[in-house]
């Protein structure tokens, strides 16, 4: 066991902790947390316009189309243009880590991703088109972000800047030192997409996203992330690098699955985020809510205290007094049920989705990953199979960790000299 965690410790870690603390990483998963805001509005409001049940409700909306344009409206305007509130996210956040001006950053990275765009021009009028804005976009928004604010950085690291008279305001002389880069990164960018007609959207579309979609969806996705959590965590580290590397694509097939449900279709994609947030981290990373249920009706008094104390943060998919408390970090006891637990239910999760039996996460934005997976399930499904989902998976989290949980409450009551038949 020695032998295995110093291998972890060695190999794993420098590599996680280089991962996780990597400027552009770090900026896009920023630049995403930053929308979270609206892409719950968005989600929940074309919940609201598409739930089919109750049967009344759907009547309702059925008969007042003015409700039902108003949440999508709604739903247009946050996850139908998702891309360019990342764009300026991951703009903003990469210009902070250079020591940069981070409302030019953001603005700058806009101007980029909004560049590979263009106008279309009908009779009316000449129109933005919208195809690529919401999550279709995504992945352009990232590279074109990058890419402007790497070109700000290099003008600046070159004093490659407008300098304005010291008679002039400081904001507006500020103003102008991203008058060069913003030249350089939007001509860069309109000569390569529409003079040498290089359609990056498309590309894209067409050849990466449905590479990344699809290995997503396949369970060997959620089997990487499951067994890459557990060691982390078993040595201490937080695996929200993994999160962040994983947004993206998340993020794409959740605006994916809601325009699906916008047109009235069954939600196809299962790599998105509630696939492990809620049905598998059920209390937290793990799945943990069983042991923490356990360990209230513990004989074990520091047990019984420490799972009570963790109950309610568990509920809400906080489980870090467990991790470092119980602790399971550096556990070779639970460290095996915190891993196979989420394995077995990954398997469940994925049959029941791809067969059809629970319906399909159609509103995968609607709950963050701190709502509880028996509220969340259900939201994120519009269906009540997606509650019935969590309810099996934490029966077998149950079975798994029970034979696991009495083998540490023996040897934490031995520590504490507890005695049967005496208290």
């Amino acid at each position: 066991m020695n032998f295995f965690t110093s291998f972890l410790e060695q190999k794993l870690v420098p590599v996680m902790n280089k991962i996780s603390n990597q400027r552009h990483l770090g900026a896009i998963r920023d630049g995403l947390i930053a929308t979270i805001p609206m892409t719950i509005v968005g989600a929940i409001a074309l919940l609201l316009a598409t739930l089919p049940w109750p049967v009344s409700y759907a009547a309702f909306i059925a008969d007042n189309p003015k409700i039902s344009n108003v949440l999508i409206l709604i739903f247009n305007m946050t996850l139908g243009l998702l891309s360019i509130y990342v764009s300026f996210g991951i703009g903003k956040k990469l210009a902070e880590s250079y020591g940069l001006d981070s409302l030019s950053g953001g603005l700058i990275a806009t101007l980029s991703f909004l560049t590979t765009i263009g106008f279309t021009t009908l009779d009316e009028g000449a129109f933005l088109a919208t195809s690529y804005l919401g999550g279709e976009g995504m992945f352009t928004a990232i590279i074109t972000s990058l890419f402007a604010v790497e070109i700000m950085h290099l003008c600046d690291r070159y004093n490659l800047k407008i300098k304005m008279p010291d008679s002039v305001p400081k904001n507006v002389g500020s103003s102008f030192d991203s008058l060069i880069p913003i030249s350089i990164s939007v001509v860069i960018i309109a000569i390569v997409v529409h003079f040498f007609g290089f359609d990056i959207n498309k590309v894209i579309s067409t050849v990466i996203t449905p590479i990344l979609s699809s290995s997503s969806d396949s369970v060997f996705s959620p089997i990487i992330y499951v067994v890459l959590t557990g060691l982390m965590w078993f040595v201490g580290i937080h695996p929200a690098v993994l999160a962040a590397i994983m947004s993206p694509v998340w993020t794409v097939n959740a605006t994916a699955n809601m325009e699906m449900a916008a047109a009235g279709l069954a939600a196809t994609h299962t790599g998105v985020q509630p696939f492990i947030f809620t049905f598998l981290w059920i209390g937290g990373g793990g799945g943990t809510l069983a042991l923490c249920l356990f360990m209230c009706f513990s004989k074990s008094k520091s047990l019984k205290s420490l799972g009570r104390l963790a109950l309610v943060p568990s509920f809400f998919n906080i489980n870090e007094p467990l991790l470092f408390g119980l602790p399971i970090v550096l556990n070779p006891i639970l460290i095996v049920p915190f891993i196979m637990a989420p394995l077995i239910c990954t398997f469940i999760t994925y049959f029941a989705f791809t067969s059809g039996i629970v319906t399909g996460m159609a509103y995968p934005l609607a709950a963050p990953w701190n709502f509880p997976s028996f509220f969340a399930g259900p939201i994120c499904t519009g269906d009540l199979t997606g509650l019935f989902l969590v309810i099996v998976n934490m029966i077998v989290m149950g079975l798994v960790y029970y034979p696991f949980f009495k083998i540490y409450e023996k040897k934490t009551l031995a520590d504490e000299g507890f005695v049967e038949g005496k208290e």
